[in-house]
């Protein structure tokens, strides 16, 4: 495969309301597209949006690294075999390539570690590879992948009334997973939320958290024991990323799963996460939360799903807050997944503002994605 031309466009999207986390708020997220053109006028697509509270770099280094790869990509002939893929899962298991750092680009040397920069590029090759190939992407991931992936609908309203209308809408438009941001706030006022949801929603409705490892583990004590009495799904991230025993020892006693998300940036905590090579001897959650953005790509993202579905857990996909490209890859990888039993966290368009293409495939319909049967990633170039 032989790059002819390659171009770099810095985005920015809006939110519509401004989207309030354990730790910070958001009102808007940037970061750039990639454009490579191979010799026969194929355009792959990628996305990089840092998002330096998840553990990415920043958007200055984000940039200055993607121009490196653009650079070092442009008139070399890459090979267009799929020994990058396969090889990436023959790896020993419980190595560190076999999460985080099998990409499909060119390596450059003395480059600042930029997983956002390295998911755009592995993005925009890996689309390229499947146009060649004329198949999806989540196929050439997996051949058996699913055409759909379940989504979840993430609730964005502070007063709990809103929050339960809003969450009545998401059910009404087939949704069967919803998802607020916990933490930040006085228990108090998470439980009402949450109470004013599973009214609003029924029994029958799946029930999310996402504290962004905004409770000390006393909290969360606290917290998972007041809040478990609502039926909960799962919650994400109650403690702070670092904490790893306190993780452990809260999964020990929540009635329901637990699921590391942050945690996931550091490449030392995932031997203690998935119960290997550590004291504590079982994993410190029951769930994984895959950021292609955060992991450096799609494939480490796939390579550590496998390995967590050996271990009889669950992984499932979410964005982090991307834009549309970025949203699409991430729809493949969730439909070529071990399992799809979780809902994923991409039907997050609807949160910004009208910075995105009016049509794609990658609307959700019912509470679900479907997988264009196109080849790449199916979306408009």
């Amino acid at each position: 495969m032989h790059i002819t031309e390659t171009r770099l466009t810095p985005t920015r999207l809006e939110l519509v309301r401004p989207l309030k986390t354990a730790q910070t708020t958001y009102t808007a997220r940037e970061g750039f597209l990639v454009r490579l053109m191979d010799e026969e006028g194929r355009v792959g697509q990628g996305e990089a949006m840092p998002l330096q509270a998840f553990g990415t770099e920043s958007l200055d280094t984000c940039e200055h690294v993607l121009r490196s790869h653009l650079k070092a990509l442009r008139d070399q002939v890459l090979s267009d075999s799929l020994d990058a893929i396969e090889g990436a899962f023959t790896l020993p298991e419980g190595s560190p390539e076999q999460w985080r750092g099998v990409r499909l680009r060119v390596e450059e040397e003395g480059l600042p570690q930029a997983p956002a920069a390295d998911h755009a590029v592995e993005l925009a090759l890996l689309d390229l590879l499947a146009q060649r190939r004329e198949i999806p992407l989540s196929r050439l991931l997996n051949r058996a992948a699913r055409s759909e992936v379940l989504v979840n609908a993430l609730l964005t309203a502070e007063d709990p009334r809103e929050l339960a209308e809003e969450a009545r809408r998401a059910v009404a438009e087939g949704y069967r997973t919803v998802k607020l941001k916990v933490a930040g706030r006085t228990l108090d006022e998470d439980e009402a939320r949450v109470r004013a949801v599973r009214e609003a929603v029924g029994p029958e409705v799946n029930i999310r958290l996402d504290a962004n490892g905004g409770w000390a583990e006393r909290e969360a004590v606290h917290a998972v024991q007041r809040l478990g009495w609502y039926g909960l799904e799962l919650c994400e991230q109650p403690v702070a990323p670092h904490d790893l025993r306190a993780l452990w020892r809260l999964q020990r006693r929540a009635p329901f799963p637990l699921a590391a998300d942050e945690a996931l940036a550091s490449p030392e905590a995932i031997p203690a996460l998935l119960g290997t090579g550590d004291a504590m001897g079982m994993p410190a959650a029951r769930a994984f939360v895959l950021k292609p953005m955060v992991l450096g790509g799609l494939l480490p993202a796939l390579m550590f799903a496998r390995q967590v579905a050996r271990q009889g857990l669950e992984a499932f996909v979410t964005s982090a807050l991307d834009g549309v490209v970025s949203r699409a890859g991430a729809a493949h990888l969730a439909a070529a997944l071990p399992s799809g039993r979780l809902a994923s966290g991409l039907a997050v368009g609807r949160l910004f503002k009208a910075e995105e293409p009016v049509v794609h495939a990658f609307h959700p319909v019912g509470g679900r994605i479907r997988i264009p049967d196109e080849p790449g990633l199916g979306l408009p170039r």
